[in-house]
Protein backbone atom coordinates (compact mmCIF):
# COMPACT_ATOMS: atom_id res chain seq x y z
CA UNK A 1 0.00 0.00 0.00
CA UNK A 2 1.54 3.23 -0.63
CA UNK A 3 2.61 5.22 2.47
CA UNK A 4 0.74 8.61 1.67
CA UNK A 5 -2.46 7.28 1.09
CA UNK A 6 -2.04 4.55 4.32
CA UNK A 7 -0.96 8.08 6.49
CA UNK A 8 -3.83 9.86 5.01
CA UNK A 9 -6.44 7.20 6.01
CA UNK A 10 -5.07 6.82 9.61
CA UNK A 11 -5.32 10.57 10.10
CA UNK A 12 -8.47 10.78 8.35
CA UNK A 13 -9.80 8.31 10.75
CA UNK A 14 -7.61 9.90 13.91
CA UNK A 15 -9.93 12.91 12.65
CA UNK A 16 -13.15 11.63 12.17
CA UNK A 17 -13.72 8.45 14.38
CA UNK A 18 -15.89 8.84 17.21
CA UNK A 19 -17.21 6.74 19.85
CA UNK A 20 -20.56 5.04 19.13
CA UNK A 21 -21.05 3.88 22.84
CA UNK A 22 -19.75 7.27 24.65
CA UNK A 23 -19.08 9.77 22.12
CA UNK A 24 -15.06 9.99 22.52
CA UNK A 25 -13.05 11.16 20.51
CA UNK A 26 -9.23 8.68 19.55
CA UNK A 27 -5.88 9.82 19.20
CA UNK A 28 -2.94 7.60 17.53
CA UNK A 29 -2.81 5.57 20.34
CA UNK A 30 -6.38 3.79 20.21
CA UNK A 31 -5.54 2.56 17.02
CA UNK A 32 -3.66 -0.34 15.82
CA UNK A 33 -3.24 -1.77 12.20
CA UNK A 34 -4.61 -5.46 12.11
CA UNK A 35 -4.08 -6.11 8.28
CA UNK A 36 -3.34 -4.12 5.21
CA UNK A 37 -3.41 -6.19 1.62
CA UNK A 38 -3.54 -4.13 -1.80
CA UNK A 39 -5.79 -1.69 -1.61
CA UNK A 40 -7.48 -2.57 1.82
CA UNK A 41 -6.51 -2.15 5.75
CA UNK A 42 -8.18 -3.17 8.90
CA UNK A 43 -7.49 -1.20 11.86
CA UNK A 44 -8.44 -1.54 15.19
CA UNK A 45 -9.71 1.00 17.77
CA UNK A 46 -9.69 1.21 21.13
CA UNK A 47 -12.20 3.62 22.75
CA UNK A 48 -9.94 5.65 25.36
CA UNK A 49 -13.09 6.39 27.66
CA UNK A 50 -15.20 3.28 27.92
CA UNK A 51 -12.60 0.45 26.34
CA UNK A 52 -14.80 -0.58 23.74
CA UNK A 53 -13.18 -1.85 21.08
CA UNK A 54 -13.79 -1.26 17.37
CA UNK A 55 -12.68 -2.68 14.37
CA UNK A 56 -12.47 -0.04 10.98
CA UNK A 57 -12.33 -0.94 7.33
CA UNK A 58 -11.07 1.30 4.42
CA UNK A 59 -10.07 1.07 0.94
CA UNK A 60 -8.49 3.45 -1.90
CA UNK A 61 -9.38 2.64 -5.44
CA UNK A 62 -6.92 3.39 -8.06
CA UNK A 63 -7.71 5.01 -11.09
CA UNK A 64 -7.01 2.78 -14.64
CA UNK A 65 -7.37 3.43 -18.67
CA UNK A 66 -10.55 1.34 -18.59
CA UNK A 67 -12.37 3.45 -16.12
CA UNK A 68 -11.72 6.66 -18.06
CA UNK A 69 -12.57 5.30 -21.00
CA UNK A 70 -16.82 4.34 -19.40
CA UNK A 71 -18.69 7.49 -20.18
CA UNK A 72 -20.61 6.22 -17.14
CA UNK A 73 -17.91 6.70 -15.23
CA UNK A 74 -16.60 10.34 -16.44
CA UNK A 75 -20.34 11.60 -15.52
CA UNK A 76 -19.93 10.17 -11.90
CA UNK A 77 -16.41 12.22 -11.60
CA UNK A 78 -17.86 14.91 -12.94
CA UNK A 79 -20.90 15.19 -11.10
CA UNK A 80 -18.62 14.33 -7.69
CA UNK A 81 -16.11 17.03 -8.91
CA UNK A 82 -18.83 20.20 -9.03
CA UNK A 83 -20.37 18.90 -6.04
CA UNK A 84 -17.02 19.23 -3.86
CA UNK A 85 -16.20 22.66 -5.82
CA UNK A 86 -19.04 23.89 -3.83
CA UNK A 87 -18.51 22.91 -0.85
CA UNK A 88 -16.30 25.47 0.53
CA UNK A 89 -14.78 23.69 3.46
CA UNK A 90 -12.28 21.78 0.93
CA UNK A 91 -9.11 22.84 0.97
CA UNK A 92 -6.45 21.91 -2.41
CA UNK A 93 -2.92 20.96 -1.76
CA UNK A 94 -0.74 23.07 -1.61
CA UNK A 95 2.87 23.20 -2.39
CA UNK A 96 3.79 24.03 1.29
CA UNK A 97 2.24 20.95 2.16
CA UNK A 98 4.13 18.59 -0.11
CA UNK A 99 7.51 20.70 0.89
CA UNK A 100 6.12 20.18 4.81
CA UNK A 101 5.29 16.55 4.09
CA UNK A 102 9.15 16.13 2.37
CA UNK A 103 10.75 17.55 5.27
CA UNK A 104 9.02 15.62 8.26
CA UNK A 105 9.84 12.03 6.30
CA UNK A 106 13.32 13.12 5.73
CA UNK A 107 13.29 14.24 9.63
CA UNK A 108 11.94 10.94 10.72
CA UNK A 109 13.50 7.55 11.58
CA UNK A 110 10.39 4.97 11.53
CA UNK A 111 6.77 5.45 10.87
CA UNK A 112 6.36 5.64 14.40
CA UNK A 113 8.64 8.90 14.49
CA UNK A 114 6.66 10.63 11.49
CA UNK A 115 3.07 10.48 13.52
CA UNK A 116 4.76 11.98 16.49
CA UNK A 117 5.43 14.94 14.69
Amino acid sequence: MNYLILKSIIEATIANFKCKNCDSWISEWNLNILWTAGNNINMEIVCPNCKVQWVVKAEFWMLNNNNLKNPDFINNLKTYFNWNKEDSSLESIKDEDILNLRKGLNNSSSIEDFFKK
